[in-house]
């Protein structure tokens, strides 16, 4: 599973600096071309000459963009997507929860009747006699190898 994100994030990666590297592509071949033009808000807008403030305001933008895709977008997907899911598991848990609950307590005589008869018919293990064992002496616990210093 691993090797599939590692796999779907560089490719995802390598699209995205694709898209990147012909976006810019296209609006630099667009400047040489006669007779095109990229107008906004009907001002035509030249790429080839950019001051330091419009190249330092594109920038700001291109960050405030960026920041909120990393930002608004997975909060829109948790909030709108992930929330409601996980509000309609929790009311089916407690559905099921519910059901079993009143099951329980309709069927609590059978229960009770099960469990008596359990206890009555089953067999019981009988624990296996357990000799006592004899206390260690001191002379059992030093080996040959030592002298004993007993008399």
């Amino acid at each position: 599973m691993k090797t599939l994100f590692k796999t779907l994030l560089i490719l995802g990666l390598v699209l995205v600096l694709g898209a990147m590297l012909l976006g810019w592509g296209v609006l630099h071949l667009m400047g040489d071309v006669p007779g095109v033009h990229l107008s906004i808000d009907g001002d035509d807008v030249f790429l080839t000459g950019f001051d330091i403030a419009d190249a330092l305001g594109a920038g700001l933008g291109v960050i405030i963009a960026i920041g909120v895709m990393c930002l608004v977008v997975p909060l829109v997907l948790l909030l709108g997507i992930g929330l409601p899911l996980l509000i309609m598991g929790a009311l089916v848990l407690a559905g099921i929860a519910a059901l079993l609950g009143v099951g329980a307590i309709v069927g609590s005589p059978l229960i009770f009747i099960g469990l008596l008869v359990w206890l009555i018919v089953r067999d019981k293990p009988r624990k296996p006699r357990v000799e006592p064992v004899a206390p260690a002496t001191p002379m059992a616990s030093a080996s040959p190898a030592q002298p004993s210093f007993h008399v």
